[in-house]
């Protein structure tokens, strides 16, 4: 969380030239009341364009990392197998991923789904839906999440390809997505293309349909064309939480 504390104290102390920092996030041309919720926890998270505007207007700058975790090759040291038998062989390394697990997410608003590294999930790389795929993700559930239920229910983990995000052509795909504030969701995804005002009609949509209505968005207006602010990949695994059942 180093780099979003960065980026609140850098807005907190936007007020030393003796501005209001209402007055400085109004001068920037962003949305002051977002910021606000943000800052004092009403809010989970702030579209970076938002960020991006303040930052530029206060001339400051945050270093990102220079590349989001993915999928690593594994190496067992002194590893330890639970005694199922005589005799019986330690895993091969070469069959395993290590993939980096990352903030929980759920029907939103939800956490940057590229954000805190929690820990690293080993996978069996030879999973059919999970070979030659190397752009991987973890994600869990919110634990409040009951959107994609009965599908995907809380506490679930879910493995994402970040390669792998064309929803144009294969609607009704469980993916995990952003809403315009950036906030990271799993839901199933539709699209719909309306030429007369060179936009796309995007929609989120739950297994949970009774209890969630869809979200109808607009690529030109709420992500300025960029499919990359929309669409964070596809779920192409999934592990049920049974430690509750």
């Amino acid at each position: 969380m180093g780099i979003i504390n960065d980026i609140k104290t850098i807005l907190e102390n936007a007020t030393g030239s003796g501005k209001s920092l209402n007055k400085v996030v109004t001068e920037a041309g962003a949305d002051y009341a977002s910021v606000h919720k943000w800052l004092h926890g009403k809010q989970a998270s702030l579209n970076l364009n938002t960020v991006a505007r303040i930052l530029d207007h206060l001339g400051a700058t945050v270093t990102l990392p220079s590349r989001s975790p993915c999928a690593r090759d594994v190496c067992f040291v002194d590893a330890k197998t639970v005694p199922a038998g005589a005799g019986q062989e330690p895993p091969e390394m070469e069959d395993y991923l290590a993939v980096p697990l990352v903030e929980e997410v759920g029907a939103g608003p939800g956490l940057i789904p590229q954000g805190e590294l929690l820990a690293w999930f080993l996978v069996w790389r030879w999973q059919k839906a999970i070979q030659s795929r190397r752009d991987l993700i973890a994600v869990k559930i919110g634990r409040h999440s009951t959107s994609m239920s009965p599908t995907l229910n809380p506490g679930d983990i879910v493995l994402v390809d970040r390669q792998d995000k064309d929803v144009q052509n294969f609607a009704g795909r469980i993916m995990l997505v952003m809403d315009p504030e950036g906030a990271g969701k799993v839901k199933r995804v539709a699209t719909e293309k309306q030429s007369a005002r060179r936009d796309y009609r995007l929609v989120y949509y739950s297994d949970n349909a009774a209890a969630n209505p869809p979200e109808i968005y607009s690529m030109r207006d709420d992500f300025e064309n960029d499919w990359n602010r929309a669409i964070v990949g596809r779920v192409v695994w999934a592990w049920s939480d049974v430690s509750g059942k």
